[in-house]
């Protein structure tokens, strides 16, 4: 049964606040721009527009009731000001735009910058949400020009460094949370998508919308927070409030729309990105509408409520989350700006609390207030001008931590906070000398980035590594460090901080060690300890898909496939085997799972694919995972396809991954770095089984169905490499690379007889080997160890797991072994968890009907006090990036890693002395030997001379004869 999918926050109910909340009195212009809210708020100020137009009146936020003249007035603009806006990043800081074209800029409601933006008139002006100091301004030239243009205010020059001209005229600007891609809306009904970090301004158009809204209309744009989403405001050409939300990925038409009733007004936007709940104001109306705005639901911007307020509104906004009643239930608050409220009384500002119900609110409801965005820069502005990938500072909203989680945070970005504005506008000279320069802060990153910087930060001097990532989203300021640790208390293998990286030469380690004999013919597979087992697995998926694998393991987290409504899987601690809970920490997907992956290069990322289309990244949280846990949904994709058959994480760079996908005619792998999607490969009508990385992420394989082909592509050019017959049959087959020039094909010829296929990458007309195993209905899965040349083929369903080494262009058949329960499904760690000291050179865990058996394969060794350099060379580090994810888009190749597996306290074997051996002549062995022999003749002889001294007269003696 299919679960349809609806935002746990649709049953809030939202009310005005009561009179004495009210910020009311007040003398206010009403006039303005488009673009303009009508209302910005930071955390702690209120700013509205004054009277006469070129000055803002800022109003305390903790001191409503009647307000009047107790407001302090921001003056500068010499025209009438059009546009104001305030930092994401930054507290008491607000821009505003005038009419003249100019921008002026305060800071704790002291002027602090202004310069000269356009020769007409500004349109909007927008603070970057992740870089301090950067600005968004645009105008119109013309009826059908407009141009927008971005500011670095905190350097010395003036001058913008990007700009870009506008076909039609522009009505609004927007930027997305993660400060990548600017929007703007046109008088033509389109929106345009902008990359502000691409030289020249040609190329930096990303895509435009259809033509949705009527042209010659109001409209207006606004992100989604960080997703590829975003929502547009507008009218049809009957004068129809309109709302549309767009994939970024897909500009052909609208996810979904909205319709309201006619007005001539502009549609104001705002979007809440923790609860994905879209809010719509209309200039000149009294109601204010919520919607569900979150992509993957059932029911995109479908209205949930609405609340009437006593006067026509002429501005709006959304109070920042750290400024929510959290402990009554508040999810949001918005303000809404309205016109007189009664005879001889002025304007006022207008609460509207956002409740979601509950039965009590005693305790901190964590469920309804995920960490949210803190009001900190993320990146430099180097970093960010040179595409480095970005991690938004998130705090947590619970009262109990959320003083300690945003003060930890403020003194990691310090450095960055300087840039907000002109370092001599900003504090006095004295105040910065204890701080770090912003490139010190991104060159060295502080603890809590260790999370998503892997083990970068434990690479030695002699590699260099680019680091561009910035502190990823905490919820408290403790610093969890991403350490490969070891987790089983009985066998203890080389921890990953005591491995020495060495760069090697490009593709040396994707190489199969050359070898003319077979040297692990005495390969032994066995089980560990039953307390080394998790036991008492209830709900394992027993129908999961052939072509996927139920169970994955990675160095902290197991992940497994179960059975439950709305795709449920179960996340483990690798290092707490034992009995499981009956209640295990579980994923909810929201649909049947048809796929599991673990990043590689983040063990705290659980991946899942479901029938829905949709590819989730789930966050799993630093506490025991016991009872009811909270996964934090970090990131989603909704693929724009039929359904999703299997994911693939690139070995090489981060944040990439590939999603073999299927429309109704045509299946194809799509290819995404981040929220993006980048190539579409190997897009073909005859269906594909299953496909898999190169090890150095360069090149992709998959086989057909109908043709029946193994098929290699460029990840990269798209196009197709080699081509070549695969198993003779339909039914599934599973590809397994090793190193980056043999391929091992496991399937079905006819007659259901299992085999397997050993294939160059240079020539696939016809495989180099092939073995026949036996004739079954189970799938073989294989798993491949490029160190050792050795093919390991997990049979579902059956108990045995069969091994194979590749000797030459050859496949030798090794011992087999046999485990007491059926398998599922079988998951391998990364060589660096093998115990090398006990000759172990595979640890995976096996997945039966109730169990996850923990099992390895070692071959037994003459000298096992020594490291057994010859099975265990320098293994590709599997947890580090090879190459940068924007460099390896750009065509950049992989350079691997390798570690030495050689434990501190071991010598190599290939170090060690020799075994003594005795000195021996002929001429002693031959006189040895013959005295040997004498020896043994002469006891012979002595034996048969001996008289038999029990043995009894015989009584035919010679006087029985005579007479």
């Amino acid at each position: 049964m299919r679960l349809a999918k609806f935002n746990k926050y649709r049953n809030a109910t939202a009310s005005l606040a009561t009179r004495e909340a009210w910020y009311s009195d007040l003398a206010l212009d009403a006039s303005d721009s488009v673009s303009a809210d009508g209302l910005a708020i930071d955390g702690h100020s209120l700013y509205v527009k004054a009277t006469g137009g070129n000055s803002l009146q800022a109003i305390d936020l903790n001191c409503p009731g009647k307000v009047g003249s107790q407001t302090t007035t921001l003056s500068g603009p010499a025209g009438r000001i059009v546009d104001w806006t305030t930092a994401l990043h930054h507290d008491n800081l607000v821009a505003a735009a005038d009419s003249q074209g100019s921008v002026t800029v305060w800071q704790d409601r002291i002027q602090t910058v202004a310069f000269d933006a356009h020769a007409s008139a500004c349109v909007s002006v927008r603070f970057h949400p992740t870089v301090a100091g950067v600005l968004a301004t645009s105008a119109n030239s013309g009826p059908t020009s407009g141009e927008v243009r971005l500011w670095n205010v905190s350097a010395d020059t003036q001058t913008p460094f990007w700009h870009t001209n506008v076909d039609n005229g522009i009505d609004s600007i927007s930027i997305r949370g993660d400060g990548q891609l600017l929007a703007a809306s046109t008088r033509a009904g389109t929106c345009a998508i902008f990359d502000p970090r691409l030289a020249g301004s040609i190329d930096s158009v990303v895509g435009v919308t259809a033509a949705f809204h009527a042209a010659g209309r109001p409209t207006r744009v606004l992100w989604t927070g960080e997703a590829p989403f975003l929502i547009t405001t507008g009218q049809s050409k009957m004068r129809e409030r309109s709302a549309a939300l767009w994939d970024q990925r897909n500009l052909a038409k609208p996810l979904a729309s909205l319709q309201l009733q006619p007005s001539t007004k502009t549609l104001i936007p705002f979007y809440d990105e923790d609860t994905r709940l879209a809010y719509f104001a209309e200039k000149g109306d009294v109601i204010i509408h919520w919607a569900d705005g979150d992509p993957s639901s059932a029911t995109p911007l479908a209205q949930l409520g609405s609340v009437v307020l006593p006067a026509p509104i002429s501005g709006c906004a959304l109070l920042p989350k750290p400024q929510l009643g959290v402990m009554r239930g508040e999810i949001a608050r918005v303000h809404a700006v309205v016109e007189s409220t009664g005879a001889g009384q002025g304007a006022a500002i207008v609460p509207i609390p956002h409740i979601a119900p509950r039965r009590t609110y005693l305790d901190f409801h964590s469920d309804l207030f995920p960490d949210t965005r803190a009001p900190l820069p993320a990146q430099s502005f180097e970093c960010w001008l040179d595409q480095a990938p970005v991690c938004i500072p998130k705090m947590a909203l619970d009262p109990a931590k959320s003083a300690d989680s945003l003060a930890g945070l403020r003194r990691t970005y310090c450095s960055l906070l300087s840039r907000s504005v002109p370092a001599d506008a900003a504090e006095p000279a004295a105040d910065h000398g204890s701080r770090a320069e912003p490139e010190d802060a991104m060159l060295n990153p502080p603890a809590e980035s260790e999370n998503r910087l892997s083990k970068l930060a434990s690479a030695p001097a002699g590699l260099e590594v680019k680091q561009h990532n910035m502190p990823s989203a905490t919820a408290t300021a403790s610093v969890n460090k991403r350490t490969v640790e070891h987790h089983d208390p009985k066998v203890k293998p080389v921890v990953a901080d005591q491995l020495a990286r060495i760069p090697t030469k490009q593709g040396s380690g994707w190489k199969l060690p050359e070898t003319d004999h077979a040297r692990f013919k005495y390969l032994e597979g066995f089980a560990y300890r039953p307390t080394d087992h998790f036991t008492n697995l209830l709900n394992v998926n027993l129908r999961f898909s052939q072509q996927n694998d139920p169970v994955r393991v990675g160095p902290k987290h197991i992940a497994v496939s179960l059975k439950g409504a709305g795709g449920q899987v179960g996340v483990f601690c690798r290092d707490s085997p034992g009995r499981v809970p009956d209640n295990p920490a579980t994923i909810a997907h929201g649909a049947d799972v048809v796929d599991i992956e673990l990043d590689p290069f983040d063990p705290g990322v659980v991946a899942t694919a479901g029938v829905d289309g949709r590819l989730q990244m789930w966050r799993v949280p630093d506490i025991p995972l016991v009872g009811e846990v909270t996964f934090e949904l970090e990131e989603y994709i909704h693929v724009t396809a039929d359904r999703i058959h299997q994911v693939r994480f690139h070995p090489c760079a981060r944040g990439v991954v590939a999603v073999l996908v299927s429309d109704i005619d045509a299946y194809s792998i799509y290819v995404y770095s981040g929220l993006m999607l980048h190539f579409i490969v190997g897009k073909t009508s005859d269906g594909i089984h299953s496909f898999e990385w190169s090890p150095s992420g360069d090149h992709i394989a998959l086989t057909t169905k109908k043709s029946r082909l193994l098929r290699i592509y460029d990840a990269r050019s798209q196009d197709l490499l080699v081509s070549g017959p695969a198993m003779d049959s339909i039914r599934p087959s599973r590809i397994a690379w090793l190193g980056n020039y043999r391929i091992c094909l496991a399937g079905f010829s006819t007659g259901s007889r299992r085999q397997l296929a050993l294939y160059s990458t240079d020539d696939l007309s016809r495989p180099l080997s092939t073995v026949t195993i036996d004739v079954g209905p189970g799938v073989l899965v294989p798993i491949s160890d490029a160190d050792c040349g050795i093919i390991y083929l997990d049979d579902r369903g059956s108990r045995l797991t069969h091994a194979f080494e590749v000797v030459g262009d050859q496949l030798i058949e090794l011992p087999k072994f046999e485990s007491p329960l059926p398998s599922l499904g079988m998951a391998a760690l990364p060589k660096v968890y093998s115990d090398v000291a006990q000759c172990e050179v595979l640890r995976a865990y096996r997945l039966s009907s109730q169990s996850l058996e923990s099992v390895g394969f070692r071959v037994p060794r003459k000298r096992p006090e020594f490291f057994q350099d010859a099975i265990f060379p320098d293994t590709v580090d599997t947890e580090t990036p090879a190459v940068d994810t924007l460099a390896w888009l750009g065509g950049a190749a992989a350079l691997p890693l390798l570690i030495n597996l050689c434990p501190p306290d071991m010598k190599p074997l290939s170090e060690a002395p020799p075994v003594p051996v005795r000195q021996r002549t002929f001429a002693v062995e031959t006189e040895q030997t013959a005295n040997n022999t004498k020896d043994a003749i002469s006891a012979m002889l002595s034996r048969v001379d001996e008289p038999d001294e029990e043995q009894a007269p015989s009584p035919d003696s010679e006087s029985d004869w005579d007479d």
